[in-house]
Formats: C-alpha cells, structure tokens, sequence
C-alpha cells in the first residue's frame, strides 16, 4: 500500500518533470530547484550549482511547517509562499498542488516579484503534468 506521499513515476514523467525544472531554472535564472513533498522527500530536482537537494529538501519541509503555523496562528491561511531572503540570495517556496512544493533558489541580482509570479504559474503546470 503506497503513502499519500509516494510518486511513483514512469521513465517519461520523470523526464518531463526534469526538463520542466531546468527550463523554469533558466527562464528566471534560479541557482537550483526542486519539486518535493510537503514532508521534505524529494521527486525531482535541478541545480546550475553545487546543492545538496536531500538538504534543500529537509530544510524546505521545515520552513513550510513554520509558515503554516505563522499564517494559521495570525488567520492568514491558507499559505501561499514561504520566503526567505539573505545577503546573498533568496529561497522561495510555493505550493505545487495539494502534496507537493515547488522550490527555487536564486541570486540577490533576480527581480523577486517577477520570481514569484513565474514560480507560481509553473507550480500550476506541474500539476498539470501530474494529473496527465
């Protein structure tokens, strides 16, 4: 019996997947993505430079756990992104339907709304694909 978190995908899915997230990569010049599951388990990912996706995988989950409860906490729901900014760059996670995240990380130089706006539109390409 498999969890509501198991994706299994065939050869072709995990390809189309994988080219979506390269092409999202270079459409708004992000450093890495990723498509998890909302527990941190990761389905695909892609990556210009050296990042550890099990990493960015696990440290996601629990950033959106912290949004979750921030936006539930002050009656914000439901979340729409989680994001994180430093010095150097900015980390923003969006919901990919129901039981999975879109993450991209990307340079401090990227316009961040035009970011946002990108990410999401994908997210809702990606469920698309998923529910093909």
């Amino acid at each position: 019996m498999s969890s509501p978190t198991d994706f299994l995908f065939d050869k072709s899915m995990e390809e189309r997947i994988g080219k979506l997230l390269e092409k999202i990569s270079y459409d708004i010049d992000l450093e890495a993505i990723a498509l998890i599951s909302r527990e941190g388990r990761r389905v695909a990912f892609f990556a210009r430079k050296e990042v550890d996706p099990d990493l960015l995988s696990a440290l996601s989950a629990a950033l959106l756990s912290m949004g979750e409860m921030s936006v539930q906490k002050m009656e914000q729901s439901p979340l729409l992104e989680v994001i994180v900014r430093g010095a150097g760059g900015y980390t923003i996670l969006t919901s990919a339907g129901p039981r999975l995240l879109l993450i991209g990380a990307g340079s401090e130089e990227s316009n961040l709304g035009l970011v946002i706006r990108i990410l999401r539109e994908y997210a809702k390409k990606i469920e698309e694909v998923l529910e093909e």
